[in-house]
């Protein structure tokens, strides 16, 4: 049978996608500085010139990859916390675990390691950083906020401050699991997240 003829909208978010894809196997044997354009371009199979029609630049294509293959992860548990569907803490110790023994999620941690090296140059590139813990820190303090607005409470804390403790714990236990999995083992997040975080989770409500 003839397949049926994309139209112009497929045909980019076709283009976009392919990129994306080679990109990512670009990033895992070069790097982020080694990735060029014109590398990326070719192991899709599209010119230089399809590149700049998708992406502005290298860094742009970067943030997108990271939001598709991991901080989408991150936004689909905070979004189901903000609908009610609420994990205890040592579930989300234990999601946050499973995200980094994932394979993909272990070589883009890589990747975001050189990103925020790049950002550390490159002030545009820190705020593009600075956008993915912005966007997670919203949505869990919403997520937080709600939590305590169905228990008739008020949270101990401002509830962006409860946010960006949890978004520390869950990179800083990711940054020690990487570089010493001995002494940092993934079995510490849900026992962490339910140590630290008991006294500023709103009690449970009956269903």
């Amino acid at each position: 049978m003839t397949k049926p003829r994309l139209t112009r909208a497929e045909r980019r978010d076709q283009t976009r996608s392919e990129l994306l894809d080679a990109a990512a196997r670009v990033f895992i044997t070069r790097g982020f500085d080694g990735a060029s354009i014109e590398a990326i371009a070719a192991e899709a199979g599209y010119t230089r010139g399809a590149f700049y029609s998708n992406f502005e630049s290298k860094e742009q294509l970067f943030a997108e990859l990271l939001q598709q293959r991991v901080y989408s992860l991150y936004r689909e548990m905070a979004e189901a916390s903000i609908a009610g569907a609420r994990p205890s803490l040592r579930e989300t110790g234990e999601q946050l675990a499973r995200i980094q023994t994932h394979e993909q999620g272990r070589w883009l941690f890589r990747l975001w390691l050189e990103l925020l090296a790049h950002a550390g140059r490159d002030e545009k590139f820190r705020e593009i950083a600075a956008g993915f813990w912005s966007t997670n820190r919203q949505l869990i303090a919403a997520g937080t906020r709600q939590a305590y607005v169905d228990a008739g409470q008020n949270p101990p804390l401002p509830v962006d401050r409860v946010a960006t403790a949890m978004i520390a714990l869950d990179i800083g236990l990711a940054l020690q699991h990487f570089v010493d999995p001995d002494a940092a083992p993934l079995e510490l997040y849900p026992e962490l997240y339910e140590a630290l975080f008991r006294p500023l989770a709103p009690p449970t409500v009956p269903r």
